[in-house]
């Protein structure tokens, strides 16, 4: 079993939203609830629509797809059909 911190959640790369937004908390949010969850990093996708909150998964440090406005969904479900575990 990996030995994961919460720094291995953070990408290198750090938000450029403007201050105050939510997105901040919410990245916060994601990345707590990965490393209590104890998700493998390489074995973990986020998958993002548009808009500014489309930029989550540029900073977390897992596989990250930014799709087309209204696709997340079928994106994401063609992703676990293509590889379920």
């Amino acid at each position: 079993m990996l030995e994961l911190k919460l720094a291995d959640y953070k990408a290198e790369k750090q938000p450029d939203w403007c201050p105050g937004c939510g997105d901040y908390g919410i990245l916060s949010a994601l990345q707590m609830a990965l490393f209590e969850l104890k998700r493998d990093p390489s074995q973990t996708a986020v998958f993002s629509g548009i808009g500014c909150s489309a930029k989550t998964p540029h900073y977390l440090n897992v596989y990250g797809i930014h799709t087309l406005h209204g696709r997340v969904l079928p994106v994401a479900q063609g992703a676990k059909l293509a590889n379920p575990h």
